[in-house]
């Protein structure tokens, strides 16, 4: 009955775009370097685990090729991925496979980016991923078009192979070289007939350039179109949160950093408002020549989590590499 899916793909889809990174100038921090337009081969794979205050735990490993591999930023590839899910007496794996697609300017991120591809669940074959488009019409501002697919995690979804598929655009303005604004709007839908729609904006000031520090606002809203769901996940008849989030991007020792906290509060129909927090890391640096090693966390307290428990957490860590073969 965790809210997860929200937690990790939809704050994926909202900040893994340039969105600070255009405001900090990510094409100076990035510690990769531009890659010759090679048609290399490079294996790659992962693994990320995560836990909740529910006691439902994953585990995720993943393994395949990229191939042709230029540099970071325009490949393709395929990997079998499997995910283990266990809870008290549940267990539960997984099996599936993803390609990748992914042709994308450096400094601004324009282009494609895309992972796709299908699971097996419950006996039903099930579609995961994320995709996005990115675009600059203009100087300082991008729009972005997106669209994911996961499975719902939690015991009961799983049992009943209950995924949700979402779709949106968003756009981006930066008013200065110090001061950016995001909005985003979404349809998200699920296979048990329920659905969402999702509003959601972020106001940025660089507050310190030299070290890549910003200051945040972050704003969602959600609404069900469903109100039962059998408590196969939570379900909401509207949920808004506010945060106020410092974050940092930086670059030392060949290492290239991101961090965010953030605290605020968060309102469900028949919950009431309670506090909200959140603490993300992300690492990444080049090994062995041109391998790309990328490690990353994150820690979510959402008091509305799951409907009968105030205090619900969700963590998450993982681990990429991927090696280039000249």
């Amino acid at each position: 009955m965790g809210n997860k899916m929200n937690f990790r793909r939809m704050a994926a889809i909202v900040g893994r775009s340039s969105v600070i990174a255009g405001a900090l100038g990510a094409a100076n921090l990035s510690t990769a370097q531009e890659a010759p337009e090679e048609r290399l081969i490079a294996p790659m794979g992962g693994l990320t685990m995560s836990s909740d205050s529910d006691g439902f735990d994953s585990l995720r490993t993943r393994a395949g090729v990229l191939y042709p591999y230029a540099n970071p930023w325009r490949y393709s590839g395929v990997a079998v991925q499997s995910t283990r899910y266990a809870q008290g007496d549940f267990r539960n794996t997984v099996g599936g496979v993803v390609g990748f697609y992914r042709d994308q300017r450096r400094d601004t991120l324009a282009g494609v980016d895309v992972e796709a591809g299908v699971v097996r669940v419950a006996n039903k074959l099930r579609p995961v991923g994320d995709a996005s488009w990115r675009f600059v019409p203009a100087s300082g501002t991008a729009i972005d078009l997106m669209a994911s697919a996961e499975l719902v995690e939690t015991r009961k979804a799983l049992e009943r192979g209950i995924g949700t598929v979402f779709v949106g655009a968003g756009v981006e303005r930066q008013f200065s070289p110090r001061f950016t604004a995001t909005g985003l709007a979404g349809w998200q839908t699920f296979n048990d007939g329920n659905a969402r729609n999702h509003l959601r904006a972020r106001l940025i000031w660089l507050a310190i350039p030299d070290d890549g520090v910003t200051l945040q606002l972050r704003l969602r809203h959600f609404g069900s179109r469903k109100a039962d769901v059998d408590g196969a996940y939570f379900n909401p008849e509207k949920y808004r949160q506010w945060l106020g989030v410092a974050a940092i991007r930086k670059r030392s020792a060949g290492w290239y950093y991101s961090a965010a906290l953030g605290a605020g509060r968060e309102q469900t129909e028949g919950l009431g408002s309670r506090a909200s927090y959140l603490a993300e890391a992300r690492a990444e640096t080049t090994i062995m020549r041109d391998s790309k090693l990328v490690l990353h966390g994150g820690y979510y307290r959402s008091a509305a989590g799951v409907v009968d428990n105030p205090n619900y957490a969700y963590r998450q860590f993982g681990a990429s590499l991927v090696v280039p073969l000249h």
